[in-house]
Order: structure tokens, then C-alpha cells, then sequence
């Protein structure tokens, strides 16, 4: 015993740094600016755009076609998210697998839609904060070569582990080098040190490294994600930071965290508090702890204000920081199946959370395509047919399992096909 008490009391600080969110956004944009005082002047201008946006109300963002129908959303569009996953494993424990890769994705979308369940937790007088911030998370079916991809690229690592010196973002250094962040959303899973959940670059900082750093055991809902940082939202919260959002305290004593509806607070909440905690004066109804840009665990985390959401958006008005991802062509090719489960929000086949396995052939097509089912889940399904402004343009009702689907009448473009009225959908491509 007495050899075993010295062991233990060495443990304890190792064991409670990873009991309590760790972000380090903060000190990794002061680290890079310090290093780099030019990029000072980046983020001025990106916080001046910003201003002058939100003072003039001028956050609403066109969006990309068909993105105006999707679940969730009260009448802001929508702007979808091309995202890569890159894994780096230096154990085969640390090689996260796409369902849990999906997962993750699953959570970004249900968070940022507004669309998680635990907003029934939100107490009343905070639940009108809440909001739908109208992003949409897809993995990337299109790589930067124009080629079909999954979307997660994995790469074994001689590095045991990675700090917040980027390295984990260059193929020189052991890690994956990013791809061009004015088309993609970069992710990086792996290993970190010290306690280190995650962290983001700042908008305004450089192209190279550009994107957000995910511990493994802190992404997505399954597999290596471990409590009390097992349901996705380390991801939501540096993603916040990555749409330039500011931890609700300010990052100082009763600080400005740039946004009007969130209350101040004196300092970042730990664990899973309830009720009312008041500082700073914030009366009458205290901290908003249960924002996702707070410290709390994931459990207590349920939601982004109107006022984050308009200032995230402003990044993708006109000549804004994040613009460029508009018009980007990595969502613009046929998904491709990732494992067994497909591949995502939209893919062309696969199954969808309901059960249902639809395979569509050929895809593009031009007249005819031919739609085959599992044969459990098929007999008398309904199939919505949206084109790219949300509107439902044809309805079908299918008995067996394979069928013919006459498109000829359609206009040439992208279509998403619902089955059941599931939130999920499969992509048809009319040439």
C-alpha cells in the first residue's frame, strides 16, 4: 500500500486532466499571432467585416441550390459543409472507424439544425435562445484531383502523440497535410497530449493549417469516444470556433464574447451543472452554461443563440472569410458507400436510419432509373422526390423490391429522394 499511494497520487493530475474539457484555441491563436504578428492584422479585418455585417443586419446568405427543404430548418438557407476526416493512428485502437467517423457527422448536423434532443433540457427561460444556425455537414464525395472519395483519409503515424503545434496537419511531421480550405472543412482525429480535447484554427490564419484538431476518444457517439466527452460535441464546440465564435465568457474575467444574446459569465462552467449560477451581474438568470461554446461536458451542452448563429454566417456573405466554400465542388460527384451504412447525409446508395437499403442505377441518368430495395423494409414504401429548392416534385409509392422510376419529365439537375419521411435522403443526379 504505502508503494501504491505515491503511484496513485502521481496519477491523479493525469487522471483529472482528461475529466474536464480541455480547448486550447485560445492559446494556439495567441501562439500562431506571436509567431506571426501580420496575421494580427487578418483577424482585425475579419472581426471589422463582421461588425459592420451584423450592425447593417446583413447576415443572410443565398446559400447552395437545394438547400432550402431540409429538416429542421425555419426559413434560413442552408449552407452545406464539404468535410474530410483525417485519421492518424499510431495504435490500431486509434483508427476510429467510419461509423463512428459518421456519427460525428450525424451530431454536427443534428446541433447545428437545432434537431438534438436535449434541447428539452434547456430551461424556459433560456429555450428561446435557442436556435437553428442552418449549417449542414456532409462528408466530401469529390477530393481535390476531381476524384471520388469517402471522405476519411487514415494514415498510420510513427508519432505516439500530437500537441498543438500543427503538426498533426503535415504529412512532413507525421501527420496528413490539409486539403484546400476554401472547398473543405478539415478534421483532424488522433492522438493529443495532456489532457487536449481539441482545438481550431482562427479564421484569419493560414490556409496550410486551417481546420479543427479532434482527440479520439472525443469524436463522435461510438467506438473509441469515451464519457463524459462521448457525444460529439467536442467537434460542435471547436467547429463554433472555427465559424469564428468566442467562448461564452470572453476568454477573461466577466470578458466579450462579441455576442448580444448571450448573458456575460465570469469564467468557463465545468462538468454538469443545473440550475441557476450567477456572476458577473448577469441577473436574472445567470450563466449560459448550457451553450455549446461553454466547458461544460457534453451532456450539459444544448445549444447556439440567434445572436452566434448570425455571427457564424457572416462568414459566408459576400466576400466573407468562409465564402469561398459556396462554391465548392466537393459535394458535386455521386457520394460513394462508406462500409455497409452508406455514405452520409445524401448518398446515392445505402441505408438510412430507418432500415431502408435503396440502391438507384444507373446515377446520373437521363429517363429511366432503376430503384432496388431490401426486401423487409420495401413493400408499400413511400419516396418524395425534392428537386434543389426543397420543392417535392414527384411521389412514389413502391410494393416490391425493385422497381423503374421515369424521370424524362424532370429538368436536368440534382433531386433528393426521401424515403418514409425520413430526414435522411439519397441523391439522384438527371442529366
Amino acid at each position: 500500500m504505502k508503494l501504491f499511494l505515491p503511484l496513485l497520487l502521481l496519477l491523479l493530475p493525469a487522471l483529472h486532466s482528461v475529466a474536464q474539457r480541455d480547448c486550447r484555441s485560445l492559446d494556439y491563436k495567441q501562439d500562431m499571432i506571436r509567431n506571426s504578428p501580420e496575421l494580427a492584422v487578418k483577424v482585425r479585418e475579419v472581426e471589422n467585416f463582421t461588425r459592420q455585417r451584423l450592425q447593417r443586419s446583413s447576415v443572410a446568405v443565398t446559400g447552395q441550390p437545394g438547400t432550402t427543404g431540409i429538416a429542421g430548418n425555419k426559413g434560413i438557407s442552408v449552407i452545406r459543409i464539404p468535410v474530410v476526416v483525417h485519421i492518424l493512428y499510431n495504435s490500431s485502437g486509434q483508427n476510429v472507424s467510419d461509423a463512428q467517423v459518421q456519427s460525428q457527422i450525424d451530431v454536427l448536423n443534428r446541433d447545428y439544425h437545432k434537431l438534438n434532443a436535449d434541447t428539452a433540457k434547456i430551461p424556459g427561460y433560456y429555450s428561446g435562445l435557442s436556435a437553428d444556425c442552418g449549417f449542414q455537414f456532409e462528408l466530401a464525395n469529390i477530393d481535390t484531383n476531381g476524384n471520388a472519395t469517402t471522405g476519411i483519409i487514415r494514415k498510420h503515424t510513427n508519432v505516439s502523440s500530437f500537441q498543438t503545434d500543427d503538426a498533426i496537419k503535415f504529412a512532413a511531421r507525421g501527420g496528413d497535410d490539409a486539403w484546400d480550405r476554401d472547398r473543405y472543412l478539415n478534421l483532424w482525429v488522433g492522438n493529443l497530449t495532456g489532457g487536449l480535447l481539441g482545438y481550431s484554427s482562427f479564421v484569419g490564419g493560414s490556409k496550410a493549417t486551417d481546420g479543427v484538431v479532434i482527440l479520439y476518444t472525443a469524436f463522435g457517439t461510438t467506438g473509441t469516444a469515451r464519457a463524459p466527452f462521448n457525444l460529439g460535441r467536442t467537434a460542435t464546440h471547436e467547429i463554433g470556433h472555427w465559424l469564428n465564435l468566442i467562448h461564452v465568457w470572453g476568454d477573461t474575467d466577466c470578458g466579450d464574447d462579441e455576442v448580444d444574446d448571450t448573458p456575460q459569465q465570469q469564467a468557463a462552467t465545468r462538468g454538469n451543472p443545473n440550475g441557476m449560477i450567477f456572476s458577473c451581474g448577469n441577473t436574472p438568470y445567470g450563466n449560459l452554461y448550457m451553450d455549446f461554446m461553454d466547458f461544460t461536458d457534453d451532456i450539459g451542452m444544448h445549444l447556439f443563440t440567434y445572436g452566434q448563429r448570425n455571427r457564424m454566417r457572416t462568414l459566408f456573405a459576400d466576400s466573407g472569410f468562409r465564402a469561398p466554400l459556396l462554391t465548392s465542388n466537393g459535394l458535386s460527384g455521386t457520394s460513394v458507400p462508406i462500409g455497409s451504412t452508406g455514405s452520409g447525409t445524401t448518398p446515392s446508395s445505402g441505408s438510412i436510419n430507418n432500415g431502408f437499403d435503396l440502391h438507384i442505377y444507373p446515377n446520373p441518368a437521363s429517363t429511366v432509373v432503376t430503384l432496388t430495395t431490401n426486401q423487409s423494409a420495401s413493400a408499400g414504401s413511400l419516396l418524395e422526390i425534392y428537386d434543389q429548392v426543397g420543392q417535392r416534385v414527384m411521389v412514389v409509392r413502391i410494393s416490391g423490391t425493385s422497381s423503374q422510376l421515369n424521370i424524362s419529365s424532370l429538368p436536368g439537375g440534382l433531386y433528393f429522394i426521401r424515403v418514409n419521411g425520413a430526414k435522411s435522403s439519397f441523391r439522384l443526379i438527371k442529366i
